[in-house]
């Protein structure tokens, strides 16, 4: 659970959110610029974009599967409470 809390934080961060955006922004506007022929830069390009979006959902991966983690826990304690006063 710390490290949802953890990506959480990182994901709620301005300047990390700031980054994302700067990035993103930043290499689709250069792609756009590249000459149509040069495929070397455009899929450099293309491949740093997808960089920056597996980076941004391997975190909020994080973040799910700690929810998903946090969830489970509180069934296994609603049920063990359950089974106490039955």
């Amino acid at each position: 659970m710390a490290r949802a809390e953890r990506a959480t934080a990182l994901l709620n961060n301005e300047i990390l959110q700031e980054a994302f955006t700067y990035l993103d922004d930043q290499f689709v506007q250069a792609w756009r610029y590249t000459a149509v022929s040069n495929t070397e830069d455009r899929e450099r390009l293309y491949n740093l974009c997808q960089a920056l979006q597996s980076l941004k959902g391997y975190i909020e991966g994080v973040v799910t599967d700690g929810k998903m983690a946090q969830a489970q826990l509180n069934e296994l304690k609603n049920s063990q409470k359950y089974e106490k006063r039955n």
